[in-house]
């Protein structure tokens, strides 16, 4: 398999890390939207606030000869509140207003998590590195640190016909509930979801226990 690194993210990865997310979920950033995939990226990168000192995340990103080639973040707690200051007004006379609420609008529907559980805000994969277990290798990188630091579980949502399904099933993801959303279909163009949860605790042995 190619040589990838998993490694903590730092600022420096900023604008790397929003142009895969940007191109890994093309299809919801750009429904209904009257914006560009630079346009949104260049509206990412002035009101997203990731920072790498940021407690309430655990941020990875894979590498490939330096480049980033995927990426998960988890949130583990409530989020800080963000420092960037808000550059709303200027973005809308840039974009204009309607482009602006309806892409902060889409952004609020992505995050919204009802699970107390560590949850999987994003996982991408770069499009000529899918197939090479890098998604496998972000996400298994990331529950031994979840388990060392004591977390129990880990929950995602995903889109009922995303092939990326097969790939928590295979790292033994649950199916806990399937969603139905209207409001979701309305702004990023998908209705069904699935939300999904993993046991992360060992037995003296080291094998993941069952959950009933």
């Amino acid at each position: 398999m190619t040589q990838i690194s998993i490694e903590k993210y730092q600022d420096s990865d900023f604008k790397k890390v929003i142009s895969l997310l940007v191109s890994s979920f093309e299809s919801k950033f750009c429904h209904r939207q009257n914006l560009t995939m630079s346009n949104i990226e260049n509206i990412l990168y002035s009101i997203w606030d990731i920072k790498a000192e940021n407690s309430s995340y655990l941020h990875f990103v894979a590498k490939k000869d330096g480049k980033v080639v995927g990426v998960i973040l988890i949130r583990v707690g409530k989020p800080l509140k963000s420092q960037k200051k808000n550059l709303f007004f200027h973005l809308c006379q840039r974009y204009g207003l309607f482009n602006m609420l309806f892409l902060i609008f889409k952004l609020s529907v992505l995050e919204m998590v009802t699970s107390k559980d560590c949850y999987v805000e994003h996982i991408a994969v770069d499009k000529s590195m899918r197939g090479n277990g890098v998604g496998e290798l972000l996400i298994s990188y990331a529950e031994e640190v979840l388990r060392g630091r004591g977390f129990t579980s880990l929950s995602l949502v995903v889109a009922e016909n995303n092939s990326a399904k097969h790939l928590y099933d295979r790292n033994g993801f649950k199916d806990i509930k399937h969603i139905s959303s209207r409001f979701k279909e309305y702004f990023i163009g998908i209705n069904q979801w699935v939300f999904m949860r993993k046991n992360l605790i060992r037995n003296p042995q080291g094998k993941i226990l069952k959950v009933k």
